[in-house]
């Protein structure tokens, strides 16, 4: 099973919980932004990934808010899912670029970390989500079709970012564009993280941070929470 939480903030007690430690070997987590285990460059970072990488199942994650890009761009590239992503910790943890499309247990997951503008004492232009980026996600869903199982992002739509916060005037490139894949999309959900909010918004849309929920399985089984 894959499952998603998101905005871990390199907080190891977020993978102390009733819920993680449900996880089982073939299960997947999907951190959906702001892993923050990478942040820094320093012993207490490289102890952590040491502890993750001794959980049972694999660790996949998003770029949210901020990144330490320069860290990422070291680990080596691999495949997986038919996509190109960054092996973090061997056959454990991996990051996936933004505009990757997957295909995992039979599911295509449309995958689009980062954040422009939300707030521009944090964020930076080179952090922005980039035209090259946005080209990635769009060929790539040219090539299916515009039809996906699942899309994983770390920032809302800016639709139902001003659905959630009603007086908010909000705009941003990577809010408009994500507008324009609702609309031209097929798709079965679509979870974000960002907001630190555990929300059901609609039968098609999820906010997620603290929860653990599996993807495909909700329904049936109900939301797997804390």
């Amino acid at each position: 099973m894959i499952f998603v939480t998101a905005d871990t903030h390199g907080d190891m007690e977020r993978f102390e919980t009733k819920a993680i430690k449900k996880l089982k070997k073939t299960d997947t987590l999907f951190v959906l932004g702001d892993f923050g285990f990478i942040w820094n460059d320093d012993e207490k970072t490289e102890k952590d990934l040491k502890k993750l990488a001794k959980l049972p199942f694999r660790i996949m994650f998003i770029d949210g808010l901020n990144e330490n890009f320069d860290r990422l761009m070291q680990y080596p590239e691999t495949k997986l899912g038919g996509a190109h992503c960054r092996e973090v910790v061997k056959d454990k943890i991996y990051y996936i670029p933004r505009g990757t499309l997957l295909e995992l247990e039979g599911r295509k997951l449309l995958c689009f970390g980062g954040c422009d503008n939300y707030d521009m004492d944090i964020i930076t232009s080179e952090n922005d989500p980039s035209a090259k980026d946005y080209n990635r996600c769009t060929a790539n869903l040219n090539l299916n079709n515009n039809s996906v199982d699942y899309i994983l992002t770390h920032m809302p739509s800016g639709k139902i970012n001003r659905f959630i916060n009603l007086d908010s005037n909000f705009y941003s490139e990577c809010m408009d564009y994500f507008d324009t894949l609702s609309q031209k999309v097929n798709y079965t959900k679509w979870y974000f993280g960002c907001l630190h909010l555990d929300k059901y918004i609609s039968p098609k849309v999820q906010a997620v941070y603290s929860d653990v929920l599996p993807l495909w399985e909700e329904e049936k089984k109900g939301f797997f929470k804390r």
